[in-house]
């Protein structure tokens, strides 16, 4: 009995922890969320001697932007967050040296939208009504809930149809940098 009761414990706790386990090829929104909340996002490109050179991007499709757009309402401050591995720019707006969660959830979209896998060359967005001293300094939070609404707004009205080929800010003075 106490044999069946431990092999049990053992079986569930290993369900609970693979949970969490997350496969870069086949994503999770809400466990990809949280391992970037948490720190704890580890999947990076290796170099020639196994070196971490930058993380990948998840192979993010069509079907997660629902839950990215959802997750976008986050606008919690992280560290670390995939970017294009072909930009040689600091990934921060000026001031700045942190991303916002939901910025690069969007940002996440938009690679989905283009077509990249990147929305742009840095993670985050300025307004292009500003001038251009105030612009490169990026979005304040209440100013990317009002993206992710445009963004969860043309996802409602365009996932039917040619949503790749609509930009969702196009009518917009916000661009991605």
């Amino acid at each position: 009995m106490r044999k069946l009761s431990f092999i049990t414990i053992l079986i569930l706790f290993g369900i609970s922890c693979e949970k969490d386990k997350f496969d870069i090829d086949n994503p999770n929104v809400e466990i990809f969320v949280k391992q970037l909340k948490n720190g704890t996002y580890d999947y990076y490109e290796k170099g020639e001697n196994g070196e971490n050179l930058w993380l990948l991007m998840p192979k993010f499709t069509r079907s997660h932007i629902p839950s990215l757009i959802a997750f976008a309402k986050d606008t919690t401050h992280i560290t670390d967050f995939p970017i294009n591995p072909i930009s040689s720019r600091r990934p921060f707006p000026e001031g700045r040296d942190y991303f916002i969660l939901g910025e690069c959830l969007l940002w996440t979209v938009e690679g989905i939208r283009n077509g990249y896998g990147y929305g742009s060359l840095d993670p985050f967005l300025i307004d292009t009504a500003l001038t251009e001293s105030e612009r490169f300094k990026g979005l304040k939070c209440t100013e990317i809930l009002i993206v992710r609404d445009i963004y969860k707004d043309w996802w409602n009205n365009f996932k039917d149809n040619d949503w790749k080929d609509i930009n969702p800010l196009g009518e917009t003075s916000y661009r991605w940098f």
